[in-house]
């Protein structure tokens, strides 16, 4: 006779059942981890969020700053605190603050403005929308001042600077 895992040698079952208690038990240690790493895991992609945010910001402004430079002019980057939109700025030397699709000396190019997510809160200085010239240098303008974008969501925070020699970072 084959032993096929059901029946030994001598009649009896080999197969054992889980027990009511044992599955509770496990039940109830898969809760508590559980309870422990729900929290954990939507703080981490709150965090993520944030810093994804202000990375679009910074990649948004090293593209304006790569543009001027291609270009050999100044391009504006554009933070708009009322429709929370930014982008590049092609109005007037200095923009108008609200983030453009078109550029008047180049109609066959198009761009696009982002918007930023509505969980994100950005702070600006003196509360006024942002505008960062870019000269064909990659540098801010002779007489500009060093600029920041800081954002918040949820108790973290993030902030996005440009010194006047053109360097974005993130922090």
């Amino acid at each position: 006779m084959v032993n096929n895992g059901v029946r030994s040698s001598d009649g009896t079952s080999t197969e054992r059942g889980v027990s009511l208690i044992e599955g509770v038990v496990v039940f109830c240690v898969v809760a508590i981890v559980l309870g422990f790493a729900i929290p954990a895991m939507s703080r981490s992609i709150k965090a993520y969020n944030l810093r994804s945010a202000a990375n679009h910001i910074a990649e948004r402004m090293t593209a304006v700053r790569a543009l001027a430079m291609a270009k050999n002019r100044n391009v504006t980057f554009s933070f708009n605190r009322e429709t929370r939109r930014y982008g590049f700025d092609f109005t007037g030397p200095e923009g108008d603050g609200v983030p453009d699709t078109t550029d008047p000396d180049d109609p066959t190019m198009s761009y696009y403005f982002e918007t930023l997510q509505s969980d994100i809160t950005a702070a600006f200085p003196n509360n006024q929308s942002i505008k960062i010239t870019f000269n064909s240098r990659g540098e801010m303008p002779i007489g500009s001042a060093e600029q920041s974008v800081g954002l918040q969501s949820h108790g973290g925070k993030a902030e996005v600077r440009v010194n006047l020699r053109g360097r974005i970072t993130v922090e």
